[in-house]
């Protein structure tokens, strides 16, 4: 199943829901797993320098695998998760590098769709893993508490004549679980914690455009904090020292736009990510822990770039292709590697196969998979 994310579109990458193993399955490259030092492949990982970890899809189980900028040819695997048929998993590392979240369809789903109940659970670097909930949506990747010990999911409840009731739900790992806000005006994504935990940031988006919000994990504090747009946005980001939030913001009509916006959260200050740009289209914003912040673009005569916007709003071009666009997808925490989904073609309308690559700061390439039905799950350090 393609579950690819190009640029104004995100192919319906499927789910899992399940038992988690030590498996060595999937894939065209060579697998370790650190069996003789004891301990599972996950812990031996802890501390052991960046890794890239990617969810690998198959029909009916995805792989978890780690990747060592080192040597893309070695995947270490870290478990392997049945699901529904066809449909694989959405994941998510905890910040801690320690746990890895997931949202899947059971394998015994009996009608699997996007929008069947899905399950929300935990693998810890123990290999154990804990169900929190059976009743979630799949398409809404699991955010993090800054303290690891919580998931933020979203629970669709349609009605016969709307699209229903969407909350949000803090899911503990004690088993706890919170409803933190509900909505029927507008479809909510939660977006990221604030640093100290203190609240949650989310975006709305209805017929009157997409709002940005906060909220306290116990419900209280709801605040609205801007309005980002009168269309659509999606991709939004914290910033590492959660000042901003950029996101892309997509405007339909004659000529389609795509541009990567960025909102101070101190001030409300609503600004182009790439100031003066030309580009014909911006999407992908991807914060490096520095404070740089990186973007896909697609120029007027086709072609695309991966462009960084420094600290002091100064610009390089990171990438540059002809033929092919970049989509940055997330810098390893010490800023020497961006993971990336390179898409053939020379525009959004020539989309064609995929792929995921590591460009570190001198534009330098390694491919991580052939595979287009490979999602990032995030980096260890």
């Amino acid at each position: 199943m393609m579950i690819v994310r190009v640029i104004g579109a995100l192919a319906r990458p499927a789910l899992a829901g399940g038992v988690l193993t030590a498996s060595a399955a999937g894939g065209i490259f060579a697998f370790n797993h650190f069996r003789d030092n004891g301990g599972t492949a996950f812990q031996q990982l802890q501390g052991a320098g960046p890794r890239l970890v990617v969810s690998e899809f198959a029909n009916r189980s995805d792989t978890i695998v780690a990747v060592d900028p080192n040597d893309v040819s070695s995947h270490t695997t870290i478990a392997s998760i049945d699901h529904a048929q066809g449909f694989g998993i959405f994941a998510t590392l905890s910040p801690a590098g320690d746990a890895i979240a997931y949202t899947a369809l059971p394998p015994d789903t009996a009608r699997p769709e996007p929008d069947a109940p899905a399950q929300a659970a935990v693998v810890g670097a123990d290999g154990n893993t804990t169900l929190l909930a059976d009743d979630i949506d799949l398409l809404v990747p699991p955010v993090w508490s800054p303290d690891g010990q919580s998931i933020v999911v979203r629970k669709n409840t349609p009605s016969a004549d709307s699209a229903g009731a969407f909350d949000l739900l803090l899911l503990g790992l004690d088993g706890s679980r919170t409803t933190i806000t509900t909505w029927q005006s507008a479809s909510i994504f939660p977006i990221a914690f604030a640093p100290d935990g203190s609240k949650l940031y989310y975006a709305t988006l209805n017929a009157d455009g997409s709002d940005l919000y906060s909220v306290a994990p116990d419900g209280t504090g709801e605040t609205k904090l801007a309005h980002l747009s009168d269309q659509i946005t999606r991709d939004w980001t914290l910033s590492p020292d959660a000042s901003e939030i950029a996101y892309t913001e997509s405007i339909s009509g004659a000529t389609p736009q795509l541009t990567v916006k960025r909102i101070d959260l101190a001030t409300g200050e609503i600004s182009l990510a790439v100031p003066g740009d030309a580009t014909q289209a911006q999407f992908n914003p991807a914060w490096a822990a520095d404070g740089r912040l990186t973007v896909g673009a697609v120029l007027p005569a086709g072609g695309g770039e991966a462009i960084t916007i420094g600290t002091d709003g100064e610009t390089t071009v990171l990438t540059a292709a002809d033929a092919e666009m970049d989509l940055p997808l997330a810098w390893s925490a010490d800023g020497s590697e961006l993971a990336t989904r390179v898409v053939a073609g020379k525009t959004p309308f020539e989309a064609g196969p995929s792929h995921v690559e590591m460009i570190d700061g001198t534009g330098a390439r390694q491919r991580v998979s052939d595979s287009a039905d490979v999602l990032v799950v995030g980096w260890l350090r």
